[in-house]
């Protein structure tokens, strides 16, 4: 067998009668999945062992480190979370001091969560009106590892959910001339680094763990992702430890499979597929200059605002200055031009593009986007109450780690009556996953406006108990 998928087609072809899992024995004839199920397999003879690959997994594992330039590279069959969770616990120990940027995904603050670990919060600057997340730089970085000098890593998010990018090499300097870690969540970008029409991978900038969801920007199935190690400053022992941990014991083949085949795929053609990518994108806003009310935040608008670098394939059409919230403008696109965006969120909508994108679909999300527009009003009456910094607890406001809240009794109090409170839960909306409110941090008037103003636009908030919002648990 040349590959986990040739091995998994000849398995089903063959006669070998199983006598083992999963109970549906390969054999669902007639179902709307039978070739799926005749695919899906256990660990049996020949087929090797995610959590201790030898033979086809760790063949393709390699494949992978090889095209992102990896040291080794690790499959995620539970998605980057596991890969969150993996590189910080095998990268710090408990109770251990780290700055992790205040913009990361809910996994993150898990983590930090499990290995009781002290955090100092890294505001990622805020751009145009107070609603993006600006790149991190290195100065701060510097500043905040003068101010705590037990820190032992960084843990930052490059791209965001919106495409900007951090500049990881310098920043690598910095934290590696302190002795430090730097763990690098590149769940966004998993396409960067193939083509010089994108940014550069961290993977290749010093980072020492990077973790890539495939799913989100490559060609393979929901939940799949990629946990790569660059350098010798974590123990890989640990790594694979942990991933037993935090990964399911009966990993799926057929995900790990659409992995192999996505390697595959982008090492044989990425000279292709990304230049076609990049022309699309260039041609849709070519076909967008028209537009008088939305606007398309690209590489200019990003450049202009110190941005370090952006991911031109993420999308984002801003609402801002109009009279509709991201949340109609995206209702409007699925409803009447049957376009389904990425998130929506008060004030803009993201599209996200792969290279697995047909022209047609540029074209037609333009033509809606043109259409739409002629029935816009300009609008620069916002409320003040439009700034992620809302949201932003400086150090002198967070009385608690997040660790401290968990363990503390709580009590559920309405949450327009918890002003002043500590929060015992996180809160966020859904997607990015970022987390608005976190356990051990003070609620303020402000947020709790917001929250509100989340709430009637529709917008999904998670991450408490009570999915209303009508109460949330505080610190007792």
């Amino acid at each position: 067998m040349s590959s986990l998928y040739d091995g998994l087609e000849q398995l089903a072809e063959g006669n070998i009668y199983p006598f083992h899992m999963p109970g549906h024995k390969r054999n669902m004839p007639g179902h709307k999945l039978e070739t799926a199920y005749r695919m899906d397999i256990t660990e049996i003879a020949d087929f090797d062992n995610l959590h201790y690959p030898k033979g086809l997994i760790k063949q393709a594992q390699d494949k992978a480190a090889r095209l992102w330039g990896a040291k080794e590279s690790f499959f995620l069959v539970n998605g980057s979370t596991a890969g969150i969770l993996t590189a910080l616990s095998a990268a710090f120990s408990k109770k251990s001091e780290i700055i992790l940027a205040r913009n990361c995904h809910k996994a993150a603050y898990h983590g930090v969560l499990l290995k009781e670990l002290k955090t100092h919060y890294l505001y990622p600057e805020l751009i145009d009106e107070g609603f993006l997340y600006g790149s991190v730089s290195g100065k701060q970085v510097q500043a905040l590892y003068e101010k705590y000098p037990e820190t032992k890593g960084v843990f930052l998010t490059s791209p965001n959910y919106d495409g900007v990018v951090s500049p990881i090499e310098e920043i690598s300097e910095i934290v590696h001339e302190y002795g430090g870690i730097l763990i690098v969540d590149e769940a966004h970008g998993a396409h960067l680094g193939f083509s010089e029409e994108f940014p550069e991978s961290a993977v290749t900038k010093g980072a020492d763990l990077v973790i890539q969801s495939l799913h989100k920007t490559l060609p393979s199935f929901t939940q799949t992702a990629i946990l790569h190690l660059c350098s010798d400053r974590v123990d890989r022992n640990k790594i694979q430890n942990y991933l037993g941990i935090y990964q399911t014991s009966s990993p799926s083949y057929l995900f790990m499979s659409t992995m192999e085949q996505c390697v595959e795929m982008v090492e044989r053609e990425k000279n292709q597929l990304f230049p076609r990518l990049s022309e699309y994108i260039e041609e849709f806003l070519e076909d967008t200059e028209g537009l008088k009310h939305l606007k398309i935040l690209d590489e200019q608008f990003a450049k202009e605002r110190g941005i370090y670098r952006f991911d031109k394939s993420k999308l984002i059409i801003s609402t801002y200055h109009t009279n509709i919230s991201g949340k109609e403008l995206a209702d409007r696109l699925l409803s009447t031009y049957h376009l389904e965006m990425e998130m929506a969120c008060e004030h803009y909508v993201l599209a996200l593009t792969s290279i697995c994108d047909k022209k047609e679909g540029f074209k037609r999300l333009a033509l809606a986007l043109l259409e739409i527009d002629k029935g816009l009003k300009e609008n620069h009456d916002k409320s003040a109450l439009n700034g992620l910094d809302i949201f932003w607890s400086r150090e002198e406001s967070i009385p608690m780690s997040i660790s401290q809240a968990e363990e503390l009794e709580k009590e559920t109090i309405c949450f327009n009556q918890s002003e002043n409170r500590i929060s015992g839960e996180f809160l966020y909306l859904y997607p990015p996953g970022v987390p608005l409110i976190v356990p051990g941090e003070y609620i303020t008037k402000e947020m709790i406006m917001q929250i509100a103003s989340y709430k009637k636009q529709g917008l999904s908030i998670q991450g408490i108990k009570d999915n209303t919002t009508i109460c949330i648990e505080v610190i007792k």
